[in-house]
């Protein structure tokens, strides 16, 4: 396939799965979280005309021979669309009504390393879909791949003695939950908070992370609170309504998003008196790729090559990709 942006921008995120308090993506990758991306059957559909579904997903080993495996599913994320007009402008005429309609299949490429659960998101075509149209459709689709391992599960159970309730078979393997947040960069946050004359507002909101938690985050005893109290998720909000110390509130909004853990959102004004807010989104940590491989296996080389590069440098915070290595091999058996 030919990439149609020569130069584009690489995304960066955590990939937070988890079914209920205790498991987490790796635990139902063979029979979930693999088979929700591999199985080319799922669709979303958004309205009637535009559906988003995987293109072409594999499990991948990046590791060289005889070495611990790095597992990755890389594919496409293609939202098929149909684009309509209703008129069109003539320099004699002015608006004439034209109708007309034309199929689009935006793209992006993307790695999740099974590793570490971390995404390297990368809109390969004009007007690809963004990230949170991807979390949205991981989402549906992970979920729908569990409602059918259940209900086989329960088939397989039905002659038993005491076969298992479906009630009692959900319990046991909870419904996923999917989190998708942005990995931030420490320059890109300062430029937009320095747009702010006056910060008023910063909204932390902890997820509960995959089982890579540094407990020495920012945060972290409001994190436990969270965990002791079973919440999935918990805020934490400083305001005034002088404004907040800029220089401070960057250290600190750094130090929350840089595990892609926190979500973090903040408000005040402009130079200009303006509203101004911004969350993980706005500061995401992005980086070029130039002259991108044409073929799959070289491109997928690329990008985890390019995030092992920034981890290294401390731009991303990242467990290793030996992490999880004992769950992690037993996906090998699936290649």
């Amino acid at each position: 396939m030919r990439i149609l942006n020569e130069t584009t921008q690489r995304h960066f995120a955590n990939f937070i799965c988890r079914f209920g308090d205790d498991k987490v993506l790796l635990d139902y990758a063979k029979s979930i979280v693999v088979p929700a991306f591999t199985k080319d059957t799922y669709v979303r559909s958004y309205g009637k005309k535009t559906h988003y579904h995987f293109y072409e997903v594999e499990l991948m080993d990046l590791a060289e021979e005889n070495d611990d495996p790095i597992m990755v599913l890389a594919g496409r994320f293609v939202k098929q669309t149909e684009l309509t007009r209703t008129q069109v402008f003539d320099d004699s005429k002015g608006l004439v009504h034209d109708e007309a309609s034309l199929l689009s299949a935006p793209s992006a490429f993307f790695v999740l390393m099974l590793n570490n659960h971390r995404l390297i998101y990368f809109p390969e075509t004009p007007h690809a879909p963004d990230i949170n149209a991807f979390r949205v459709t991981a989402q549906q689709f992970l979920r729908q791949r569990h409602k059918e391992a259940i209900d086989l599960k329960y088939e397989k159970t039905r002659a038993e003695d005491e076969p298992p309730t479906k009630k009692s078979l959900y319990e046991a393997h909870p419904r996923p939950s999917l989190e998708v947040v942005p990995l931030t960069g420490k320059a890109d946050i300062a430029t937009f908070m320095r747009r702010f004359e006056k910060l008023k507002k910063i909204n932390f909101r902890v997820v509960k992370p995959n089982d890579d938690i540094n407990a020495g985050e920012i945060l972290g005893q409001v994190r436990e609170l969270s965990d002791a109290l079973g919440s999935t998720s918990t805020k934490v909000t400083a305001s005034s309504g002088d404004g907040l110390d800029i220089p401070a509130a960057i250290e600190a909004v750094t130090e929350a998003t840089g595990s892609g853990n926190q979500d973090v959102s903040v408000s005040g004004l402009d130079t200009n008196g303006n509203s101004l807010s911004g969350n993980n989104e706005q500061f995401r940590l992005s980086a070029e790729i130039e002259n991108v491989p044409l073929k799959k296996g070289s491109l997928v080389r690329r990008l985890v090559d390019t995030f092992s590069q920034l981890r290294s440098a401390g731009s991303i915070n990242a467990p290793s990709a030996d992490a999880n290595a004992v769950k992690v091999k037993k996906l090998r058996n699936l290649l």
